[in-house]
């Protein structure tokens, strides 16, 4: 039986940034690029640290407000609960240094510690993701 899946921050960033040329015009575009995300995707869940490392990136009130309609799109599976024992599984794999020696990210752990509390899996677009 396959586990239930989350979208990372690096797959809704990616479909942001490529979104054929198309000018996000509105708050409707944005949630329709959504839910052209979700049915390609067949994903439609996110955590709530990848919410927040979304709009951190954005760079203006306007982009929030767009940015705001593309998220509302998704469901926030773990309800902005982090636990204790997410913080502490974030931490520890955030101390396991890869052979490669590259530099881990807070969100990325957050995000698998959540994942492996609550049994997801993760599609990421990035490589150096923590398993």
């Amino acid at each position: 039986m396959s586990r239930r899946k989350v979208l990372d921050t690096s797959v809704l960033i990616a479909h942001w940034r490529h979104r054929k040329g198309q000018a996000l015009t509105s708050t409707k575009k944005a949630a329709l690029l959504a839910k052209d995300l979700i049915r390609f995707q067949q994903i439609k869940s996110i955590f709530t640290p990848t919410y927040i490392e979304f709009v951190c990136g954005v760079p203006s009130q306007r982009e929030l407000q767009l940015a705001r309609s593309f998220l509302a799109e998704f469901d926030i599976v773990d309800l902005g609960q982090v636990s204790k024992q997410d913080w502490l599984e974030a931490r520890r794999l955030a101390e396991r240094v890869p052979r490669s020696g590259k530099k881990r990210q807070l969100g990325d752990c957050l995000i698998r510690a959540i994942a492996n509390r609550l049994r997801y899996d993760v599609a990421t677009l990035d490589a150096s993701f923590p398993h």
